[in-house]
């Protein structure tokens, strides 16, 4: 038994000494007016995020998000039933495929799994959201140990539900309405 210890011991650790561990996320803020009716509002969205590089190829990474919407339609890009402010939380697992490289360039896609619980303030009803899809974006390694990354589109499935209210929606958009930007840290 201490054998097997000892070497589970060693596999980890020379895992995690040739491993490359990142850590960042994305923080997002937008404002908006409306003329008819009058309304105006506001969004601001904080993601961080960790992953683990497997190989040159392949990463393993989690976001964890929260968002806060006044007089909003959508948070976590989910649509909501009732325009009001809101308060989310976002899991976000993934796996990242970097097809491409060219100099400090990289482009991959993200594919993962999305559970997203929001609650619109003065609505009895929360909406639990899930989403299971792709992310096409691209990296830049500014130096060995910074990579800013931006993540636009989604293709896949959306599913988001409010009592007896349903929403689902399969399709592919690549709008610029669906884009992000964030920032990692590589160990």
């Amino acid at each position: 038994m201490k054998k097997m210890i000892i070497a589970a011991f060693v596999a980890v650790v020379s895992l995690t000494a040739s491993a490359q561990i990142w850590v960042g996320g994305e923080v997002g803020f937008n404002t908006w007016k409306e003329s008819n009716p009058s309304l105006k509002g506001n969004q601001f969205t904080v993601a961080p995020e960790v992953g683990y590089k497997l190989n040159d190829k392949l990463d393993v990474a989690v976001l964890i998000g929260y968002a806060h919407a006044k007089n909003a339609d959508e948070l976590f890009d989910f649509e909501l039933l009732d325009f009001d402010n809101a308060n989310g939380f976002e899991l976000n697992p993934y796996l990242r495929y970097t097809f491409a490289k060219a100099g400090n360039f990289g482009f991959f896609v993200d594919g993962g799994f999305t559970y997203a619980l929001l609650h619109v303030c003065g609505v009895d009803k929360s909406v639990n959201a899930w989403e299971i899809g792709l992310k096409p974006g691209i990296s830049y390694a500014v130096s060995d140990k910074v990579t800013l990354v931006a993540k636009v589109g989604f293709a896949g499935y959306q599913f988001a539900k409010q009592g007896s209210w349903k929403r689902n929606e399969f399709g592919l958009g690549l709008d610029g309405n669906n884009i992000s930007f964030g920032a990692y840290v590589n160990f």
